[in-house]
């Protein structure tokens, strides 16, 4: 069994989570402190901004930066239509996708929603670049176990709980903890082998929370923040800590008294399990984790066996290129090529989780000629991926022999929150050669002195160019000054950009 730790370091600038699986990262997850950058979860009472018609949805003011968007289909009951999840009990679905009249007619949503109108709504997707952030108002209130929906009549059992006997067992439970005949709930995974009285204990707290939050939403007026999700620390310690896990280690003292309160209220019995960290060498300095941090945001992985993987990111999706590397086999290429992508499909799935990969997600495996290789892939890929708590769905072999996985986007990735585009290459991931840039100062300064009548002329440049001015370029130099009869004199300044240029 794999010793499992949860590591948490709290400073004044950001909440850091590490997942540690027999000393290796399995999942960073990170807050900054500074920035409000968790929205998800959060219930406001909003106002509505604008209807667009031909949208069908509303732009809702929740007292953010941005408007939130509500479609219609988050105006509907709660029909259970996530993947995740499948129906127990089930009120009749809609197959339209939007809410109708009893006759059947289509309702618009100028109907249902006007301006200057207040809706109680959560957000379900952080801000993403230009667009805001994703509101339904289908509330949902999730507990360790039990996730209540007070709008919904529905009840449902995760579908990754696939023992037949323990979905019996727990569709028999749900019916027998005294649930309110017009709420709903979700059986979330880590309910798995659980009792009848932590799933009523767990009911009593959210109904309590629901109830909180009814008589904020009547008493204050929009747009306002009706109820904030749990920050980092708290998440974590309801969402991953479980049996499973050894033992929790936090270095700030405040935090692990919330901690420590938290789980006495929900899981009394992991308690022992949390552990105030007070040694003097910093917390992620152990064990190496942050340099497993750093390595997050390589772009090129490597295999044990000498093989790599290759990540990259465009505006549309993201491809993962498998190669072989310097593995070989002493079989055929076939064998090569299947025992690289059955290690490359445990390592994609980490990475996916590690660098919180979201949206179409397209793998190029090394070329396999047997089906059955590629099934066997297919299968291993599913199976390291059980454990992303995003909803993903991965689709079989192309006929170009790609795999294609859709996952979730909620919040914004890593890669986002920790690096901002290079100022130089404005994102594109390169930069101008030394030669490009020489051309053009070349071509600059011809153009200049056709502007302006000059004998004497001092250019200004980054040192890398003018080291290549000088140098490679001097002949292009000393034509310039005999056709234009000016006397060029190239400086350096290290404080310049690389490709910016100065005529003194």
């Amino acid at each position: 069994m794999k010793n499992k730790e949860i590591i948490i370091s709290v400073d004044e600038h950001e909440k850091r989570v590490a997942v540690v699986e027999d000393g290796k990262l399995e999942e960073f997850l990170l807050e900054r402190t500074s920035q409000n950058q968790h929205l998800a979860g959060n219930i406001y009472k909003g106002r509505v901004a604008q209807v667009v018609k031909g949208m069908e949805a509303a732009f809702v003011d929740i007292g953010v930066q941005k408007n939130g968007f509500l479609y219609i289909q988050e105006l509907l009951p709660e029909t259970l239509k996530q993947e995740e999840y499948d129906a127990v009990e089930t009120v009749e679905d809609n197959a339209a996708g939007g809410p109708v009249k009893q006759t059947g007619e289509r309702m618009s949503i100028e109907n249902l929603l006007t301006k200057g109108q207040e809706v109680l709504v959560q957000v379900v997707k952080e801000p993403f670049g230009t667009k805001g952030c994703r509101l339904t108002s289908h509330i949902s209130l999730p507990g360790r176990f039990l996730v209540l929906m007070p709008y919904s009549k529905n009840i449902g059992i995760s579908k990754r709980i696939t023992d037949e006997k323990e979905r019996i067992r727990l569709k028999s439970m749900l019916k027998e903890i005294g649930m309110p005949k017009d709420m709903g709930c979700i059986m979330r995974t880590q309910a798995e082998g659980r009792e009848k009285k932590e799933f009523i204990h767990e009911l009593n707290y959210l109904l309590r929370l629901w109830r909180t939050i009814k008589v904020k939403s009547t008493r204050k007026g929009a747009p306002c923040l009706i109820h904030e999700e749990y920050d980092l620390v708290l998440r974590t310690a309801r969402d991953v800590l479980n049996d499973d896990v050894s033992q929790v280690v936090i270095d700030n003292r405040e935090d692990y008294k919330r901690v420590l309160g938290f789980i006495k209220t929900l899981a009394p019995h992991l308690q022992k399990r949390i552990r105030l960290y007070k040694e003097k060498m910093p917390l992620f300095e152990k064990d190496d984790l942050e340099k497993q941090i750093e390595g997050i945001f390589a772009q090129q992985v490597s295999l044990k066996k000498g093989g790599y993987i290759v990540i990259e990111r465009t505006e549309a999706l993201i491809s993962i290129d498998v190669n072989s590397g310097r593995f070989v086999t002493t079989g055929r290429l076939e064998e090569t090529a299947f025992l690289t992508n059955l290690e490359a499909a445990k390592e994609i799935a980490r990475q996916i989780a590690l660098k919180d990969l979201a949206g179409i997600i397209i793998i190029d495996f090394i070329d396999m000629q047997k089906v059955s290789h590629q099934k066997k892939i297919l299968q291993v890929l599913a199976k390291a991926m059980e454990k992303d708590k995003a909803r993903f769905t991965i689709y079989p072999f192309s006929q170009l022999g790609l795999v294609q996985i859709a996952r979730q986007r909620v919040r914004k990735n890593l890669e986002s929150v920790m690096f901002q585009d290079c100022p130089h290459c404005k994102g594109k991931g390169k930069v101008k050669s030394t030669q490009t840039i020489a051309i053009k100062v070349l071509r600059d300064i011809k153009n200049y002195l056709m502007t302006h009548k000059k004998r004497y002329l001092e250019v200004s440049v980054h040192p890398l160019i003018a080291m290549r001015l000088l140098n490679e370029d001097r002949s292009a130099i000393t034509n310039m000054e005999k056709r234009m009869w000016v006397k060029i004199v190239i400086l350096t300044d290290e404080h310049l950009d690389i490709e910016e240029v100065r005529f003194l």
